[in-house]
C-alpha cells in the first residue's frame, strides 16, 4: 500500500502574528519615546549652545582688543589706553587699540568702548584714524554681544593689587573722546595695566568673571 504524501501549508498561525505584531507595537512605542527624549534634549540644549557660542564671542573679542593695545610712547598718549570710566549707565572699559590693517597696509588706531547699555552689553569702536581727533557718538559702530546683563563691573591690575574706580564718581553717558584723561581711581599717566578684570552680572544673578592680559 503506496502512503500519500502529507501537504504542509507555509505561512503563519494566526498566534505567530499576534505575537509579532505584539513585539512590533513594543520596539515601535519605545523607539518613540526615545525621539520624544532627543528632541526635547536637543530644545533644552539649542539656547545654551547658542549661549556659550555668545560667550567666547564676547570674551574673544575682549582679549583681540586688549591685545592691540597701543604703546603710549610711540602715538604720544599722555593717558593710559586703557581706563575705566564711570557714565549715567555704569562703567565704561575705554581701550585704544591698532585697528586692523587696511589694503594699503596703513597703520591707525581706534577707540573701543564696552559698557552695558539698556540690558545688553555693548561694544562700541571708532572709526579708524591716523589721530585721536574727538568722534561724535552717532560715527560709532556699535555691536549687541550680550543680553540679559546688568552690570559690568572692571578692575584695573597696577602697583601689586586690582583699582576700581570709586562708585560715586560719575562721568557724561556719551563716550568720552580719545586721549581724554580718565576720571579719579583709574590709572594715572601714560601707564599699561598688565591686567584687566572684566565681570559681567546677568539678570538672574549669574556672574562672569575673566581677567585679561593687556598688549
Amino acid at each position: 500500500m503506496i502512503k500519500q504524501p502529507r501537504h504542509r501549508h507555509d505561512g503563519f498561525t494566526l498566534l505567530e502574528l499576534l505575537v509579532a505584531i505584539s513585539v512590533l507595537a513594543i520596539v515601535s512605542m519605545i523607539a518613540w519615546r526615545g525621539l520624544g527624549s532627543l528632541v526635547t534634549a536637543r530644545e533644552r540644549l539649542d539656547p545654551e549652545r547658542d549661549e556659550v557660542r555668545a560667550l567666547l564671542s564676547t570674551f574673544g573679542q575682549l582679549e583681540r582688543d586688549l591685545a592691540q593695545v597701543v604703546t603710549p610712547s610711540l602715538f604720544g598718549l599722555d593717558s593710559p589706553p586703557v581706563a575705566v570710566r564711570l557714565a549715567s549707565d555704569g562703567q565704561v572699559l575705554q581701550i585704544v587699540r591698532i585697528a586692523p590693517r587696511d589694503e594699503a597696509g596703513v597703520t591707525a588706531v581706534q577707540t573701543v568702548y564696552w559698557r552695558v547699555a539698556d540690558g545688553e552689553l555693548l561694544r562700541q569702536v571708532t572709526p579708524p584714524a591716523r589721530d585721536f581727533a574727538p568722534v561724535d557718538a552717532e560715527r560709532l559702530t556699535n555691536a549687541r554681544l550680550l543680553s540679559d546683563v546688568k552690570i559690568m563691573r572692571v578692575r584695573l591690575w597696577t602697583d601689586g593689587g586690582w583699582v576700581e574706580p570709586p562708585a560715586n564718581s560719575a562721568a557724561p553717558a556719551a563716550p568720552p573722546a580719545a586721549g581724554t584723561p580718565p576720571v579719579a581711581g583709574a590709572i594715572e599717566g601714560p601707564r599699561v595695566p598688565p591686567g584687566v578684570e572684566v565681570t559681567v552680572v546677568r539678570n538672574n544673578g549669574t556672574q562672569l568673571r575673566r581677567v585679561l592680559l593687556v598688549g
